[in-house]
């Protein structure tokens, strides 16, 4: 017999959105599970000990996290009372470059200058510049716009006109990133380090209305953290705060239904046949596809939106090829020698020569071939945080962007792992020499595929949950009409990376689904979330 449950909200999925969406809902008074369907929760903020070599972590998804101790909602769930610390290594990044020069990004904005002038006086001051005049850019309208529901941009757009900070917003809107870098910046090098490192937040080059992105990335910093003892202390930290405030969760037993009656979604059953009743809402973490394909059904939904949900895209540039290693030393690069500073980076980029490299992988990845050129970015986590390796000893990771139907069908990945590894690691060798065979003690990777295979919501190895571009970002994430977290059943809302602001660990779309669920029941949020229309009125 079916085990009956009832609660006032379910919500399904527990990555770090769906755990922070019901906290805040738990502190409004409301009794709420959880469901995940994988055996511990976190979604993408998961880590494996080494399969041969005890000790040794490897973080297999998530890893740079930006600014995260200075989000809203780490400070509104009180999570450094739940014991998580982050590092913030200096520099955040440094691209390392054959001829032992580097690029590099500093919690100094005039050194990060420097190293852009020993490339380009004239990229160095345009850098700069763009710093200065995008600071009240990033401070009054895209951070904030990011933690509040998004609203239309025939409502915004008459509003920011009026702002000199909101001008200089919309004079980027329209373009797409690489139309901004190859405007601004001219030594390939320099181009070549912006554009990557904005396609490592998720943005696609050639998106329509997403060049504003860049200057906001440069003005914001990149700023990573990382967390110790790995990307999962967050999401095991994110549980117990949950517990904390009266959430409960079922690990290893997803959804597989969701129950709609007369337009209105009121209960989940679970992969074991327990149905779960929901008094009030349900809201979803995983991907529309996912959520209206497969759990409500076809049948349930009006034919046009049906096939809105069905053609929702995932993204064919952001899979990742990862290659993970556990060492008897952390890895020397060959810009050490001149200069000593670039060790302590967090991230690291190698084979990245010029900004058409980059334009060659898109090229690759949407055509399903291998890279033509490997080029990576990575980290030795071990090296700020030594929780992550026995005493002595280091881990290392490098990741490739790749394509996911490589060759017309993913599957092909199984039999490519074996010699697309030796080759990137063999990249990774040329600016870290002392890579070799007495130093690796176990070396293990990650395909797009197995992405797939290990989190089912990242449909396509698509780590964002969903392409990011103009017609699927902002108040059209992830469809045009349907981009405030609500859907056309009654009672069931979205909280995932596939709605507003996107992937990444950023909390933002469980922080601002949860606002609008609790407006939505009546309830009167304990925190003070930020309604966008109202912020850009008061602002002079």
């Amino acid at each position: 017999m079916a085990k009956l449950l009832e609660y006032d909200g379910v919500v399904i999925g527990a990555g770090h959105n769906g755990m922070i969406c019901s906290a805040y809902l738990a502190k409004c008074g409301q009794k709420i599970m959880v469901v995940e369907k994988n055996m511990e929760v976190g979604g993408g903020l998961d880590s494996h000990e080494d399969r041969n070599y005890p000790g040794f972590w490897h973080n297999i998804h998530s890893v740079f996290h930006r600014g995260l101790t200075m989000l809203p909602w780490f400070k509104d769930l009180e999570l450094e009372n739940f014991g998580i610390h982050y590092y913030r290594p200096d520099p955040g990044v440094v691209h390392h470059f054959l001829d032992k020069t580097y690029l590099g990004w500093f919690a100094d904005v005039k050194r990060t200058a420097e190293s852009i002038a020993r490339f380009s006086k004239k990229d160095a001051a345009t850098f700069l510049d763009i710093w200065t005049r995008w600071q009240p850019v990033v401070k009054n309208i895209v951070f904030p716009e990011t933690y509040a529901v998004p609203i239309p941009i025939e409502e915004k757009r008459p509003l920011l006109e009026k702002l000199s900070a909101g001008r200089e917003y919309l004079r980027y809107f329209e373009t797409t990133p690489e139309e901004f870098v190859l405007q601004h910046f001219e030594h390939p090098c320099v181009q070549a380090f912006i554009g990557f490192l904005g396609v490592m937040r998720g943005y696609e080059l050639d998106a329509p209305k997403t060049g504003y992105l860049i200057p906001a990335m440069i003005a914001w910093g990149v700023n990573p953290q990382l967390c110790r003892g790995t990307s999962h202390a967050l999401g095991d930290n994110l549980a117990h705060m949950m517990s904390h405030n009266g959430v409960d969760y079922i690990e290893a037993n997803g959804a597989e239904r969701i129950l709609v009656k007369k337009g209105q979604a009121t209960a989940v059953v679970l992969e074991d046949g327990t149905v779960i009743k929901a008094r009030k809402f349900i809201a979803s973490n995983v991907n529309p596809v996912e959520t209206f394909i497969k759990l409500v059904g076809r049948e349930n939904l009006k034919p046009e939106f049906a096939d809105m949900a069905e053609s929702f895209r995932f993204s064919q540039t952001t899979p990742i090829f990862a290659t993970n290693l556990a060492l008897n030393e952390r890895p020397k690069y060959i810009t050490e020698e001149k200069y000593p500073e670039v060790a302590g980076s967090f991230m690291h980029i190698v084979g990245l020569e010029e900004y058409q490299d980059l334009k060659d992988l898109f090229e690759d990845c949407r055509t399903g071939q291998l890279p033509r050129k490997p080029f990576m970015n990575g980290a030795t986590p071990s090296h700020h945080d030594p929780t992550q390796a026995p005493p002595g000893k280091a881990t290392a990771f490098m990741w490739q962007l790749a394509t996911y139907n490589l060759w017309g069908n993913a599957l092909n990945w199984d039999k490519a792992r074996g010699e697309w590894l030796q080759k990137q690691l063999s990249v990774w060798q040329r600016f870290a020499p002392n890579l070799d065979e007495n130093n690796i003690l176990s070396i293990d990777s990650t395909t797009p595929l197995d992405i797939e295979r290990h989190d089912k919501n990242m449909y396509c190895g698509d780590w964002m949950v969903g392409e990011y571009s103009g017609d699927q970002a902002l108040e059209n994430r992830p469809f045009p009409g349907w981009g405030q977290y609500r859907t056309p059943i009654d009672s069931l809302y979205l909280c995932g990376s596939s709605c507003h602001p996107g992937g990444n660990i950023t909390g933002a779309p469980g922080y601002n689904a949860a606002r609008v669920i609790a407006e939505s029941l009546g309830l009167k949020p304990w925190w003070t979330p930020l309604d966008f229309k109202e912020h850009l009125k008061r602002l002079k």
